[in-house]
């Protein structure tokens, strides 16, 4: 074998595979005998006719799963080929649902692709544009047609990328081109797109070769760039993942058995640190806990097809977060825009998870029918045996993730029932928000109160800085002071804690409070609380209360999906103004020295979309125990009338009445009914016999009590 001569390019690719194996014993042999040339021909005969299962695609495969999409996935069919054709034209517009940094504005290249292009000072999009998520576009795009331009651009644009972009010496970050995280998912994307083009002449016997080396330098690059930093961050979960991809995939690899261990270790390294008890990724932003939860899902798939089980508290931790996204999705099965994410649908992912672990619970929370991406992953059997699992609805409503801070109350699973999610928990790094107390409230198939999104990663705008400020959120402001200290897109100063939460859930009501030390640094600190009850099915009263010893300007900010809002200057009731849609008015209980109004803002609900909204101001000055208290009742599409909310007074038992700062209460009349509420709140813990009220006639004794009935017929019940 002449040394010199195999490790010259392309033929080093031979100095990188294990050379005994059966399957290559053609190629073994054209090499001892010096005939590189051929040794590659045969070496591209293996990679095209090989059964490797999640690389072989045989054409009657090829037919069904073309003929399903068509048939099915008209939308999402329509988007690839119109992405694939304008990649064709070197054109890229980064819309995928889960690319992580959607584009807006489409970029040509007349010339050669700039893969270090920045435009608009946003280096996320050239980020994007060296994933090569796109590719799967061409390569399916090449599937369903047999059109070779798209093979050809592929191709064209592959070899193109490898010849310019040299691995580093080193595992870097501050390279556009070889970030760790670029790395690590272009690996799962050129291993994906290359399944549809391997037969296609102009995967040539050189470019695989080519292509073979580079997925070495990747796979040597991830293996090699693992710190205790990416056992926490999402970073080491979808480099781990690009790995894995080149170990199961390309096993000729002599490293891939070596490359698989160290994988399947990180795996269950990163799950046991990142994923929290409840089953939530804890850097508490959606997007990238489905982001971990999809790399998650296809090493799982990757291995199994290749008769590999990984380890069972790795699936089991994997299966519970699926089964944390599935409750807290919104009733239109989007995540919440919390900490940095998009309006997502996630669906997709449930399917994925749900025919992975045959389960239907996940089912119900999926697709009805298999979707385009999970068509081409799973196949024609695929597809028929997600058709023959049955959906199981979900044996909880609302839920709580206790150790994550999330808690979601629901009427039912349908579409149009109501759903509220309540924040209290930890920042979560660099993704997190200032969003401690936040809200979220969707309701008859609508968001009405919600997260303002991320925007962009970018600091030349003032505005991604705002986004993730305290006053972007459904939440309270003490003297207008952010209770977290947002220094920049990924700095903070002064980070506050969440504390106090509590969780009841009962068939009539849920009941969730919770707090935080963010203003515990003032010269007069400010204790926070916030207190939601929801009485189903019908609406929730919002009890926020301060607690201090000098005078402070406490304010409440409620931010609308994009639509109309008015403010009533008497009453301060405000409404959205959605038409035929579903509505919410925010009824003020008391409105003695309270001060409302509505101003003009912003959204985005995906990156680099921003669109116009509302959002409404309620602000109370005092000292002692301030509170504020409102009804949020959801209004269904064509409904106009609200309940009728009223202050009632708080007498002691031995008939003294009780002021603000110790107890407040009030009647909530349901329209068009009889029935009627009466919430007492005690902002002061009872502790002895004097703090047994009297309220509409009839002595309570506890911190949150619900007096519920008809004028004639009543029942107390004691929530805490």
């Amino acid at each position: 074998m002449n040394a010199e001569g195999i490790q010259a390019a392309p033929y080093a690719v031979f100095t990188l595979l294990d050379l005994t194996e059966p399957g290559l014993a053609s190629v073994r042999k054209a090499v001892c005998q010096n005939r590189y040339e051929e040794a590659l021909i045969e070496l591209h005969q293996h990679f095209i006719q090989r059964g490797t299962p999640g690389w072989a695609l045989e054409e009657e495969e090829k037919g069904q799963i073309a003929d399903y999409v068509k048939h099915n996935c008209g939308s999402d069919l329509e988007t690839v080929m119109k992405t694939a054709d304008e990649v064709v034209r070197q054109t890229f517009l980064f819309r995928f649902p889960w690319d992580m940094e959607r584009s807006r504005i489409p970029v040509t290249f007349e010339g050669e692709i700039d893969w270090g292009f920045i435009p608009d000072h946003d280096v996320e999009w050239a980020y994007m544009l060296n994933r090569h998520r796109y590719w799967q576009a061409l390569g399916q795009a090449f599937a369903l047609t047999g059109d070779e331009k798209y093979a050809a651009a592929l191709c064209r644009q592959l070899e193109d990328w490898i010849n310019r972009n040299p691995v580093p010496d080193r595992p870097v970050n501050d390279n556009l081109t070889w970030r760790t995280i670029e790395a690590g998912l272009r690996c799962a994307n050129w291993i994906k797109a290359l399944r549809y083009v391997k037969d296609s002449p102009l995967l040539t016997p050189l470019l695989l070769a080519k292509v073979l080396i580079s997925l070495h330098e990747h796979g040597h690059y991830l293996a090699s760039s693992f710190t205790s930093w990416k056992k926490i961050s999402n970073w080491g979960v979808l480099e781990t993942c690009g790995l894995y991809h080149v170990a199961m995939f390309i096993p000729e690899f002599s490293h891939a058995d070596d490359w698989k261990r160290l994988c399947e270790q990180r795996l269950k390294e990163t799950a046991r640190i990142q994923i929290m008890a409840d089953g939530i990724h804890w850097e508490q932003s959606p997007t990238y806990h489905h982001e971990v939860l999809a790399c998650y899902l296809d090493c799982i798939y990757a291995a199994r097809i290749n008769g590999i089980e990984l380890d069972d508290d790795f699936r089991r931790t994997v299966h519970q977060m699926a089964t944390a996204s599935l409750y807290w999705a919104k009733p239109n099965h989007r995540q919440p825009l919390l900490g940095d994410s998009d309006d997502s649908d996630i669906r997709s992912l449930l399917t994925y998870a749900a025919w992975l672990f045959q389960d239907s619970i996940l089912r119900f929370g999926g697709h009805q029918r298999m979707d385009y991406d999970n068509a081409w992953l799973f196949g024609g059997e695929g597809i028929r045996n997600y058709d023959r699992l049955r959906a199981e609805l979900p044996a909880n409503l609302s839920y709580p993730f206790a150790h994550s801070g999330h808690y979601v109350m629901r009427t039912g699973w349908e579409p149009r029932d109501l759903y509220l999610y309540f924040h209290c928990g930890p920042l979560g790094g660099g993704h997190g928000h200032a969003d401690l107390l936040h809200f979220d409230l969707h309701a008859y198939g609508r968001d009405l109160l919600t997260d303002l999104g991320r925007y962009n990663y970018s600091d030349h705008t003032p505005l991604r800085k705002k986004l993730k400020e305290s006053a972007s959120h459904n939440t309270t402001i003490v003297d207008g002071i952010g209770f977290t200290e947002i220094v920049s897109t990924w700095d903070f100063g002064r980070i506050a804690k969440p504390s106090g939460c509590r969780w009841i859930s009962k068939p009539g009501y849920d009941y969730v409070e919770g707090g935080h030390d963010g203003y515990l640094h003032l010269d007069d600190p400010v204790y926070p609380l916030r207190r939601i009850i929801f009485i189903k099915p019908y609406y929730w009263l919002l009890v926020d209360s301060f607690t201090c010893k000098e005078s402070h300007t406490f304010t409440q900010r409620f931010h609308f999906a994009p639509g109309e809002v008015e403010l009533d200057v008497d009453s301060l009731i405000c409404r959205t103004l959605n038409g035929r849609e579903a509505n919410l008015c925010i009824i003020p209980v008391d409105r003695e020295g309270l001060e409302g109004r509505i101003n003009e803002g912003v959204i985005s609900r995906e990156y680099n979309l921003i669109e116009p909204n509302q959002y409404a101001v309620y602000s109370r000055t005092g000292k002692g125990t301030i509170s504020m208290m409102q009804v949020l009742y959801p209004q269904r599409p064509g409904e106009t009338a609200c309940p009728v909310v009223e202050k009632v007074p708080v007498f002691r038992h031995t008939g003294e009445q009780v002021d603000d700062a110790q107890a407040t209460a009030c009647k909530i009349v349901i329209p068009g009914t009889d029935e009627e509420h009466t919430l007492v709140i005690s902002h002061k813990v009872p502790s002895g016999h004097f703090d047994s009220y009297i309220v509409d006639g009839i002595q309570i004794f506890g911190e949150v009590v619900l007096i519920a009935g008809t004028k004639c017929k009543k029942e107390v019940d004691v929530i805490i």
